[in-house]
């Protein structure tokens, strides 16, 4: 076993080292006094040996002698007494010094793996799965400090236990260790050929663990949809798959695991016979005292226990490097770009889109896009689904970034500003709601460190009092994850109450009152008006009557802006816009008839 097995997790090692040192001089002193046991054990039998041989040759100083071993015996008692003690205080103390460092690694590893996740573009939560990155965080994370926590200590403890044991054997008889060594060569052997396929066996559970977490992620966060369709039974079928897969994976390690043991085992008495055999005749032969053979097997036994202990350590190491290189996998994913530079005043909030495109995998979103948005204007965006709405707004907070095209802030590219900054400059309400399983009011307040009293203010204006009113504990209602109590369109005003309360800049609302009726809509209009009477507003709907009072309109189609202008105009010219318009206009005619 070598050191260089904690290379890969150096990075992390590396701030505890004061730590490890305390650690590993206690281990030195715990492994220095376990090989002191067996010599002076040694010592105490040939003392004995010797004066029972005296008595029995009849010789008269044989009752001297056994004066002076029983003398001598206490002493070695009371040596081996103290020896024990030095062994159980220097134990718990390598032992919590080590394991504290395996907790703040655990630590600092799920930190820097949560942090690093936090940097990556929207792109890449769009390819993964959630329940295989929440399983990197938990299992995977877990194995590394199972093995930082025992591989560790048994690794370090094998590695001085094993020289300390062989250099002793051979300073008692190094012919017959030679011996005692003839069937560790299999055994390195087999350690090297069994732990390219645990390495690769781990990382097969690993990864089917994360298959059933993400299985099982998703079925949580659409309860709702599984019920509705009854797919209760399907999905745990489904379910019980994986769970079979996960199974019969960690059977392929158990089996290859349950060889490898018995194996070593095996070695490791062969190592014992031999040392029985050609030893004991040394000792009838009278060539080795019987002190020395027993403190000789005492080593052999010390000697073998590493190579038994070892199974373990490659067992945990193995499954701990196929962690490794799956959170590897994730910290090797590129950031965003926040490349921007010194902060840069925007004091306007003017918008513009300069030949801007952008494409998914599965085909072009935005194709030659050019507008600009006067500072405190309204820009309303209108077109079918899939025109590209969507994605012309995540471009400006950059959660998406343009393939070709510049988008500008009151002049400055998007790239040259600092994303915090850049992000502090808008309140975003997506088409999806999310909420946290928090209170309603720090939902509303979210990123503000004193929300108090701007809270109501912006439910006022979100048209979300009265339901605050009805609700058991007002604004301190703990709405559950995702917003599970709320209605869709209270939780779309909870999420507009917590664009307005930041005050920002410039206001995107992407549909941001599809799911509320057309009388709330009108009366969260009319309070709106005033909040974006002094910012700029990219407004996109569905709804004619949530855009028709906007400074501008575009409307979209395939990615292309196929016209623009005002209500008035776009009517007037009886194309996409006037034709949308007039269906609108039925279909309300219709229901209030």
């Amino acid at each position: 076993m070598q050191l260089n097995i904690f290379k890969p997790f150096s990075e992390y090692l590396r701030p505890y080292k004061t730590t490890i040192i305390l650690g590993l001089v206690l281990l030195l002193v715990v492994q220095a006094a376990y090989a002191a046991i067996p010599l002076v054990l040694k010592q105490a039998i040939d003392s004995t040996k010797a004066a029972l041989d005296a008595r029995l040759a009849g010789g008269a100083e044989w009752a001297q002698m056994a004066q002076n071993s029983k003398r001598d015996v206490a002493i070695y008692a009371g040596m081996i007494a103290a020896l024990a003690l030095v062994l159980m205080v220097g134990s718990v103390g390598m032992r919590w010094y080590l394991a504290s460092v395996s907790r703040r690694v655990e630590r600092d590893l799920r930190r820097a793996y949560f942090s690093h996740l936090l940097t990556l573009p929207l792109a890449f939560f769009q390819k993964r799965r959630v329940g295989d990155l929440m399983a990197r965080a938990a299992s995977d994370v877990e194995a590394i400090q199972r093995f930082l926590s025992n591989g560790l200590r048994l690794s370090l403890t094998g590695i001085l236990g094993f020289f300390l044991s062989l250099g002793l054997m051979c300073s008692i008889d190094w012919q017959l260790a030679l011996y005692a060594l003839l069937p560790m060569p299999v055994m390195v052997f087999t350690l090297r050929l069994v732990s390219e396929r645990t390495r690769q066996g781990y990382r097969r559970v690993q990864e089917q663990f994360g298959e059933m977490t993400a299985h099982l992620q998703e079925n949580l966060a659409g309860i709702r949809v599984v019920k509705a369709y009854v797919r209760g039974a399907a999905e745990l079928e489904r379910f019980a798959q994986h769970n079979a897969h996960y199974v019969a994976e960690n059977r392929r390690l158990i089996s290859l695991m349950s060889l490898f043991h018995p194996f070593t085992f095996l070695l490791s008495s062969l190592s014992l016979v031999l040392v029985l055999w050609l030893g004991g005749r040394q000792v009838l032969e009278g060539t080795l005292t019987l002190g020395a053979f027993v403190a000789f097997n005492a080593y052999l036994i010390r000697l073998s226990r590493p190579m038994m202990i070892l199974a373990r350590v490659v067992d945990e190491y193995q499954r701990a490097m196929a962690s490794m290189s799956r959170l590897e996998a994730i910290f090797q994913e590129p950031p965003q770009d926040d490349r921007g530079g010194d902060q840069v005043a925007i004091s306007g909030g003017e918008i513009e889109l300069r030949n801007v495109g952008f494409a998914y995998d599965s085909g072009v979103a935005l194709d030659q896009v050019n507008v600009r948005v006067p500072a405190g204007s309204i820009l309303a965006v209108v077109g079918r689904v899939g025109s590209g709405k969507t994605t012309l707004a995540r471009l400006i907070p950059r959660l998406i970034q343009a393939g070709q095209g510049q988008v500008l802030i009151d002049g400055v590219a998007l790239e040259d500003l600092p994303l915090a900054t850049l992000r502090g400059l808008i309140g975003y309400v997506p088409q999806d709601t999310f909420l946290f399983s928090d209170t309603l009011r720090e939902n509303i307040a979210l990123g503000l460190d004193d929300g108090d009293g701007q809270v109501e203010a912006a439910a006022e204006v979100a048209q979300l009092s009265a339901d605050i009113e009805q609700f058991p504990q007002g604004l301190e209602t703990v709405v559950g994850e995702r917003g599970v109590t709320l209605s869709g369109g209270q939780k779309q005003r909870a999420a507009l109450a917590r664009a307005i309360i930041r005050r920002p800049q410039i206001l995107i609302l992407d549909d941001a009152l599809a799911s509320v009726d057309t009388r709330t809509e009108e009366e969260i209009l009319k309070r709106l008006r005033q909040v974006m009477a002094t910012r700029t507003t990219i407004l996109i709907a569905h709804r004619i009557s949530t855009v028709k009072d906007a400074d501008h309109i575009l409307v979209l189609d395939a990615g292309r802006i196929v016209e623009q202008g005002t209500h008035a105009q776009l009517v007037e010219r009886g194309g996409v816009y006037a034709d949308m318009y007039r269906r609108q206009h039925l279909s309300s005619s219709l229901d209030n008839f």
